[in-house]
C-alpha cells in the first residue's frame, strides 16, 4: 500500500458518512423522470461510486499538492470497492 493512513483513514470516514447520509436522505421521486433512468438504484449506486471516488482524488490533490500515481489511484478506487456490499444493499432498494 502507498497511500498514507491518514489520508486512507480521511477516505474512509468521508465514504462511511456520506453512505450514511445518503441513508437519511433517501432519494428524490423524480430522479427517473429527471434523468430518465428506468433502474434507479444501479443509477444511483454509480452517481454514489462515481462521488466518492471523484471527490477522494480531489482531496488527495489538495492533500499532497499533486496528481495520485496509477497505483495511489487504484487503491483510491480501492477503497470505495471495500464498501461495494453496503453499497448495493442500499441503492439497490431503489430497482
Amino acid at each position: 500500500m502507498v497511500l498514507d493512513q491518514e489520508f486512507k483513514k480521511q477516505t474512509v470516514q468521508l465514504i462511511e458518512q456520506t453512505l450514511k447520509l445518503y441513508k437519511s436522505a433517501g432519494a428524490s421521486p423524480r430522479i427517473g423522470q429527471v434523468w430518465n433512468v428506468k433502474n434507479i438504484g444501479d443509477f444511483l449506486c454509480g452517481f454514489f461510486v462515481g462521488e466518492m471516488i471523484g471527490s477522494a482524488l480531489s482531496a488527495f490533490q489538495v492533500f499532497h499538492k499533486r496528481e495520485p500515481t496509477d497505483v495511489e489511484h487504484m487503491e483510491i478506487v480501492d477503497l470505495v470497492e471495500n464498501y461495494s456490499k453496503l453499497i448495493q444493499e442500499f441503492f439497490l432498494k431503489f430497482n
